[in-house]
């Protein structure tokens, strides 16, 4: 398990924003967050800023919203951007950029996501480190997540880590061509490279 000033040290390299350094319980943060003009994620007392994205970071978010909407099986939905994901309760809620959910409880009330099935993340240079390392390892221990998809958005490059059956045993791919397309198998559903990245232009 990694020690909180090892997730601390990620979190403050993630967000380049000033940390709030005071303390917050959760009721406190959910009643900041109602009423604030940008995002924070919340550990353990602690929030943190969340930086805006590049035009290429909302293309991709925007094209697999479009996808999921418009290919979501019944009694599931997507979530993107500004939906909560509860990873410890009461304790540890961050923003994925986009959740698709299969759950009963397909919310957590109106204000979190429980349960996904599938959880996006589009890298960027500041949480790169923070999405691949912190947030995989918490991830993985939702019992509901089948996938966890890593996005590039400088390069044609997705990382998938697959959940084999229902055990704690992941698979891991990668996919760099626009040709390829992405199984979700225990979803029935199919995502090419090409949609991910669709009317996006690399230098």
């Amino acid at each position: 398990m990694f020690s909180c000033n090892f997730i601390f040290q990620l979190l403050v390299m993630s967000y380049p924003v000033t940390k709030d350094t005071i303390l917050h319980s959760f009721k406190e943060y959910m009643a900041m967050e109602a009423k604030s003009t940008e995002r924070h994620d919340f550990y353990h007392g602690e929030l943190y800023a969340m930086s805006g994205g590049s035009k290429t970071h909302n293309n991709i978010i925007l094209n697999m919203g479009i996808f999921f909407k418009a290919n979501k099986k019944s009694g599931c939905d997507v979530f993107i951007d500004g939906m909560k994901l509860e990873i410890e309760k009461n304790e540890f809620y961050v923003y994925p950029d986009l959740m698709y959910t299969c759950a009963d409880n397909i919310k957590g009330g109106e204000l979190f996501i429980k349960s996904p099935a599938i959880i996006f993340e589009v890298l960027s240079e500041s949480t790169a480190l923070y999405d691949k390392q912190v947030k995989l390892k918490y991830y993985k221990r939702i019992e509901s997540l089948n996938y966890y998809v890593l996005i590039s958005q400088n390069e044609i490059s997705v990382e998938v880590y697959s959940r084999i059956d229902n055990s704690q045993i992941w698979q891991y791919q990668t996919f760099e061509s626009m040709e390829e397309t992405i199984l979700f198998e225990r979803l029935g559903l199919e995502l090419t490279v090409a949609t991910i990245y669709d009317g996006v232009s690399f230098e």
